[in-house]
């Protein structure tokens, strides 16, 4: 299901998409959010429960502060590049997706993004972002290398 301009404004109650700050559309089986492309103004956005399989429409969301995504489809940790210019974003949550599954998950994601203070509901530590800037452990950057290098061989 496509997020359409009249679901977010019967939602937000505002005039046009464009003024949109806060929005929660928590289980709408949305699977094409694009339309947040046209909410520069966003502050805080819940799209938890959904469909979604790629963080690529957020990119432009430059006022993010908060971003809701537990409980989706995003498979690739990869898209977490997306995010990485929303110097605002302080609070992400993409627990319950198949790229939190991925080793090294959260070192990737405090490494990706700096600024981010909590990561699924949990403060990032100043251990835990030294150690993710350091880079420590060639996982987080080459986690899929590392999935692959430790699967069982047969001989």
């Amino acid at each position: 299901m496509q997020l359409s301009e009249a679901l977010v404004l019967a939602k937000t109650k505002v005039e046009a998409v464009e003024h949109v700050r806060n929005l929660n559309l928590w289980g709408n089986g949305l699977t094409d959010v694009s339309l947040v492309r046209r909410m520069p103004l966003l502050e805080m956005l819940s799209l938890s429960v959904n469909k979604i399989g790629t963080l690529r429409h957020f990119s432009t969301c430059a006022n993010l502060v908060e971003l809701h995504l537990r409980k989706n489809e995003v498979a690739d940790l990869g898209e977490v590049r997306h995010l990485v210019g929303l110097t605002r974003l302080r609070v992400l949550w993409l627990c319950d997706n198949p790229c939190a599954e991925s080793p090294g998950y959260r070192a990737h994601v405090i490494q990706m993004l700096p600024g981010l203070a909590k990561l699924d509901n949990e403060e990032i530590s100043g251990e835990e972002r030294r150690v993710a800037t350091r880079g420590a452990g060639a996982e987080v950057t080459s986690y899929r290398t590392a999935d692959a290098s430790s699967a069982p061989r047969s001989q």
